[in-house]
């Protein structure tokens, strides 16, 4: 049970084709419940393309910032921002550690949406009250699928540009939209990859996203992601296949050398 004398807003974020479609945010705010005030929608916006990780931390921007215009003529004691984000609640409190350590993790990856967690620390810094980020599990509340609905509706119909958004090269990948991709398990060695997505992380760094050829199986048959800098990485392009030889850290895998594959047409044709 929330505290009822907080004022509680409620946020969520959705993207309709994620990464890359459009998305949308939303936000009500509660009142407590001695002020007997129907829930109200704060914000509503939404994205030509992005991710829903970034809508989901932008909407948590979006709800800073309104308490930092309106705690003061609300009477605002304390309040609470709610949301389902397992990436918010995963990582909220990490942000602090990423800016000292120049926006890598510890691993030394870099972050990524760097620039919104920035934004999301200047926001926060600012609130003169009270307040805690909450997490709640799914759509358990009449109000959480309200914000849900609202999120998806803004989505469905765009008008904004999301600028931080880095799209990339994408093609699809031809195991099909299940699984994520995952940390490629570097260790000095040598694959043959298909990419099917290149987008910049960082100023001086892309992430690549591929599948990965088994010898085993004739076929290509895991999908992962990881690093090469602009040198290497500006050889490779989506639905192209290469030998490529990695670092040997698998917690920040990198490309090193790349080599066009010759065979990649002859191995999808008997797929």
């Amino acid at each position: 049970m929330y505290d009822p004398h907080a004022h509680k807003i409620h946020i969520d974020g959705s993207a309709l084709k994620n990464p890359g479609g459009p998305g949308g945010l939303a936000g009500m705010i509660e009142f407590p419940e001695a002020l007997n005030r129907e829930c109200e929608v704060v914000f509503e916006e939404g994205y030509k393309a992005t991710t829903n990780n970034r809508m989901e931390l932008l909407a948590c921007i979006r709800a800073l910032e309104y308490l930092c215009a309106e705690a003061k003529t609300l009477g605002v004691t304390r309040a609470l921002i709610i949301t389902d984000s397992l990436y918010l609640q995963q990582y909220c409190n990490n942000a602090r550690l990423w800016r000292r350590d120049g926006w890598k993790n510890a691993e030394g990856r870099p972050i990524e949406n760097a620039e919104l967690w920035k934004e999301f620390l200047a926001r926060r810094q600012k609130i003169r009250v009270p307040f805690e980020l909450k997490w709640q599990r799914g759509k358990t509340t009449t109000i959480a699928r309200e914000v849900d609905k609202r999120a998806k509706s803004a989505a469905a119909s765009p008008t904004r540009t999301d600028w931080g958004f880095r799209p990339g090269k994408v093609s699809r990948s031809q195991l099909g939209p299940s699984g994520a991709s995952t940390l490629f398990p570097a260790h000095n060695q040598e694959a043959v990859i298909r990419v099917y997505r290149k987008a910049l992380a960082t100023k001086t760094e892309y992430k690549v996203f591929f599948e990965v050829f088994s010898d085993i199986e004739k076929r290509y048959s895991a999908k992962h992601f990881a690093y090469v800098s602009p040198e290497v990485g500006n050889e490779m392009h989506r639905s192209h296949c290469y030998t490529v030889q990695f670092n040997d850290n698998p917690k920040y895998p990198k490309i090193e050398k790349v080599e066009a594959f010759e065979k990649c047409q002859e191995i999808a044709s008997t797929e």
